[in-house]
């Protein structure tokens, strides 16, 4: 587990944490402002760490853009004492930190939030558990009995089933499925809307923590409190880390719930469902509607179908590709640190995100099918794909082991089969279809 954050990650930190100061001469930059100075820094080549040192302060004196001026930069990274004393303070307490500049932040932030995507995530316990994603389970705090006992049985179903819970970890709805996933020996992922400070160290999380089972995180630093606002951002990162979302019980066009679901709906990354059985909420009905599905009734002997009808983002790439965002005509896509468009995985990291289906190949493979109707090369498919030809070579490698693309020589090339497999099939489907297919 990290503990000491990367030097890029310092320097995300100088700019945008408060690290228990008062502001009146440099207040940290919003992300709308860190996204700005990060393209700024993409353009030069330059990494965020780069600024810690002279020859990248210097470069500093080019800097013209309208959302921060350079004298608010050169105050922020002139804070290292108090950047010592507070990460001290915060990795004492078992908290990790990493930026939007480290290998390790979730790549499915990037993906679904684009350039909202918080600088820095804090957090404790297992944080490759983040791109492995899973079943967001949410609800109303003031939940029926009812709803309560449901989100329970969901989280136990999950648990059995090796898929990982996503909440706010707050009163309710959201808790209740935690804890019944971890309470069966499953793994969760909670999001909160304030800091880590007393989760951290909370006695009913402590163990699962310890075991690798419960991972915790936030964008917040960890003295940080609950407000309503936070609670409400929240949410989008509850989605964002998901294969599908649950809504349990929402209130009829109010609150949190509901307005994080009308927003995933909008985005139409994940399948949103809704419960649908029992007493059902108005604000439920209301979702539905709006083109929520309704969740299966019981029994569940197989949730990660649910995972199936997920669609490729809209956006692929993770550079700074010149594209634009769907919703922002004008707005530079992913202005992300410089380190993008991500690298293909180290071999141990693909073997710990498995072949479950919540990994990124699962965004992606859809579209890569789509691409390979004709013999297509490895560098002509990256191209497409807006990735690196190291990654598109272990999709590649991935799909033809899967049976989903067959590989020809001379020319060497690259063609989708003509039975592409479901989206989530079991390794015996994979022997099965190359046997088929006389492989």
């Amino acid at each position: 587990m990290m503990q000491s954050p990367t030097p890029d990650t310092q320097a995300v930190l100088l700019l945008c944490a408060k690290l228990g100061e008062r502001h009146d001469i440099a207040r940290p930059l919003n992300t709308k402002q860190y996204s700005a100075l990060a393209k700024w820094l993409r353009e030069r080549s330059l990494r965020p760490r780069d600024l810690l040192q002279n020859s990248g302060r210097l470069q500093l004196s080019e800097l013209r853009i309208s959302e921060v001026g350079r004298d608010q930069i050169e105050r922020l990274l002139d804070r290292g004492a108090a950047l010592g004393v507070m990460v001290e303070r915060w990795t004492s307490r078992g908290v990790w930190l990493i930026s939007r500049a480290d290998e390790e932040y979730p790549a499915r932030y990037k993906t679904y939030l684009q350039h909202a995507t918080p600088p820095v995530i804090y957090g404790v316990g297992e944080h490759s558990s983040l791109q492995k994603g899973g079943l967001a389970v949410v609800g109303s705090r003031h939940a029926s009995e009812e709803d309560v006992f449901f989100a329970q049985r969901v989280g136990a179903a999950c648990a059995d089933q090796g898929i990982a819970i996503i909440s706010g970890a707050a009163k309710g709805i959201d808790s209740e499925s935690m804890m019944s996933a971890i309470n069966k020996r499953g793994t969760a992922i909670g999001v909160l809307a304030e800091g880590l400070g007393r989760a951290a160290v909370a006695e009913p999380y402590h163990d699962s923590i310890v075991e690798g089972r419960l991972t915790l995180i936030s964008p917040y630093e960890p003295e940080s409190r609950w407000f309503a606002f936070t609670a409400m951002e929240r949410n989008k990162l509850i989605y964002a880390l998901a294969d599908a979302a649950l809504v349990v019980a929402s209130s009829d066009e109010q609150g949190g719930t509901w307005s994080g679901a009308v927003e995933a709906l909008k985005q139409g990354q994940i399948p949103i469902y809704v419960k649908g059985s029992g007493q059902i909420p108005a604000g439920n009905r209301k979702l539905i509607q709006s083109g929520a599905q309704e969740f299966p009734r019981e029994p569940w002997t197989n949730l990660r179908q649910l995972f199936e009808t997920s669609s490729a983002p809209t956006i692929l790439s993770f550079g700074d590709q010149g594209q634009t965002h769907p919703d922002a005509s004008s707005a530079v896509l992913d202005q992300l640190a410089p380190e993008n468009p991500i690298p293909a995985p180290a071999p141990e990291l693909a073997a710990d995100q498995g072949r479950n289906g919540s990994d990124a190949y699962n965004h992606i493979v859809g579209a890569m099918l789509e691409a390979l109707a004709e013999p297509t090369d490895q560098k002509s498919l990256a191209e497409k794909l807006n990735v690196l030809p190291s990654q598109a070579k272990a999709w590649l490698k991935r799909a033809v082991e899967e049976g989903r693309v067959q590989k020809t020589k001379r020319p060497l090339r690259y063609v989708r089969t003509s039975t592409p497999l479901s989206l989530f099939a079991h390794d015996s489907e994979f022997a099965l279809n190359k046997r088929s297919q006389g492989g």
